[in-house]
């Protein structure tokens, strides 16, 4: 009698052999979970709570009345739980406050599948009541990646730490969800930096010079990073081949076996870890090493480690699943159909919309298009494109304030360069994000009304002319503590890193030529 194919079969993976895999990914996905919600914690008030630089609660205010008159479902527009319990500030703290309850649970192995589901729909609300201060790409990354792990996760109230539990007929479907997840977003992180490469559009990667200057010019460089920039430039232009063969060819070797994803994995780790070394990424590269970790075998981990967790060869009856078939199927098929669904439309369009297009013509149906539009506000699947351009230098913006318009004094605020000789730092895992936002703001090279970035430009102008207290705490030196000055003006500057002769002359770590005027100084109308 011919026994019935089974899921490696049907699949062509060894699926059933990613226990310990899985077991370190789920585990990995509640601490990342935890710093990545603690950290806008720390700083969402000041942000978009109710006195912050961008109010959530009036955004949900103005979508809602312009919503209704579109005759649209506000909540499906901008699905999040503050709908219900309102953005005050009280609210975010309960959000924040149930997320790092909800990720220590899945650290612990505690009700990992309800915690997962409850640690998705917060992350979602904070991203889609964040505003431009939650508009990074690994914010929809944790989103994407977060819901295959409520697919993913052993959903007992309790898993053991010892003998991981075997994979049900969901998981396995959800693991090989996994690997073509960390195989898009590593392919398209090497595709971008070619396919956008345009007269129109300069870019530096295909004249293999993007390393000279990607380390002075990143959001928040480290001190590592000057060191590195220090290299020579026939090494800086080395450097680029082993990126494009870990993001351009080792996504394909998901595909080829145990043996090609336990390379691909080794690949992608060292990337990120050489990320790690010389740049400040937030909790991305965590979150990228954490995807690496389904992709293997349970054989090819170290002895030392499959002996600490006691695992054991699967007898047959742990093989199989204990629920019914149908019903687990009936359950997820739906999810599973729409990622891939997403997933299609995402590539096809990436493919075919790049200004050096891989696909000529558009495959992509509209319906299928229309499916993408209607869901996008839920990030279940996302492109991505990391480093797609390259700057050649880097503006900063300097706020100065002054009480008669003569004599300026510059603010300093943490974490962003701004002193000439302040030692370059490592912040990451915590993502400051008013400094990210000062970084980009600065690309532009001068203040705009039509710019995404002005109304938080303007509200932290009028909090620092109000004299708001809480507007310390973004700040490494404040040159007025006392009483707040009365103008404001932000002007412009090149930054460089330092040579290792200037640096040994100086002891600076930057220098800078200024650039102009970013806002012309401004202040308060006058009291009635």
């Amino acid at each position: 009698m011919v026994k019935p194919p089974t899921l490696q079969i049907l699949l062509g993976f060894d699926t059933d052999q990613h226990r310990i895999g899985r077991f370190l990914f789920i585990r990995g996905m509640g601490l990342i979970y935890l710093v990545a919600i603690a950290s806008w914690w720390s700083q969402a008030i000041m942000l978009v709570g109710e006195n912050g630089l961008i109010p959530s609660g009036k955004f949900l205010e103005l979508a809602d009345a312009r919503l209704s008159e579109l005759g649209r479902s506000s909540f499906l527009a901008i699905p999040n739980i503050f709908w219900w319990i309102g953005a005050s500030n009280c609210s975010l703290h309960i959000a924040c406050g149930l997320g790092i309850i909800l990720a220590v649970l899945v650290t612990i192995g505690r009700f990992a599948g309800p915690s997962l589901i409850g640690l998705w729909i917060i992350y979602l609300s904070l991203l889609n009541t964040g505003g431009i201060f939650m508009s990074f790409q690994w914010d929809i990354l944790l989103l994407e990646t977060g819901f295959m792990a409520c697919f993913l996760t052993d959903w007992k109230w309790h898993t053991r730490w010892k003998n991981p539990p075997a994979l049900n007929l969901v998981n396995r479907i959800a693991l090989v969800w996994s690997w073509l997840l960390i195989g898009k977003l590593m392919f398209f992180s090497g595709w971008v930096k070619l396919a956008w490469a345009t007269p129109n559009s300069p870019e530096w990667w295909p004249e293999h010079t993007a390393m000279a200057y990607h380390y002075m010019t990143q959001p928040i460089p480290t001190w590592t990073a000057w060191w590195a920039h220090q290299l020579p430039e026939g090494f800086q232009k080395a450097s680029i081949w082993p990126m494009y063969f870990i993001e351009l060819v080792l996504p394909f070797f998901v595909l080829l076996g145990k043996f090609g994803r336990l390379i691909a994995a080794i690949g992608f780790v060292a990337l990120m870890f050489l990320i790690l070394l010389t740049g400040n990424y937030t909790y991305f590269n965590w979150l990228t090493i954490a995807l690496c970790l389904p992709l293997v075998n349970d054989r090819c981990w170290p002895h030392w480690l499959r002996e600490k967790l006691k695992l054991k060869k699967l007898r047959k009856r742990e093989q199989l699943s204990r629920h019914p078939l149908i019903i687990q199927l009936s359950c997820t098929i739906p999810a599973f159909l729409l990622a891939l669904l997403l997933n299609l439309q995402i590539v096809l369009n990436d493919l075919h919309q790049a200004p050096l297009p891989l696909l000529k013509k558009d495959f992509t149906p509209t319906w299928l298009d229309q499916l993408r539009a209607s869901t996008a506000s839920f990030h279940l699947a996302s492109g991505y494109g990391l480093f797609r351009t390259m700057s050649i230098d880097r503006p900063e913006i300097i706020l100065e304030g002054s009480r008669d318009g003569l004599t300026w004094h510059a603010y300093d605020f943490l974490w962003k360069p701004d002193q000439l000789d302040e030692r370059p730092r490592f912040v990451a895992p915590h993502q400051p994000r008013l400094a990210w936002q000062l970084w980009f703001a600065a690309l532009e090279r001068k203040f705009s009304y039509q710019s995404r970035n002005a109304g938080w430009i303007e509200g932290l102008v009028l909090k620092i002319l109000n004299g708001d207290q809480g507007f310390h705490q973004l700040l490494r030196h404040n040159p007025f503590p006392n009483q707040p000055p009365k103008f404001i003006r932000a002007r412009l500057f090149l930054y460089e890193f330092t040579s290792r002769e200037e640096r040994n002359q100086t002891g600076d770590w930057w220098k800078r030529k200024a650039s102009g005027m970013y806002l012309a100084p401004v202040s308060l109308p006058p009291s009635s």
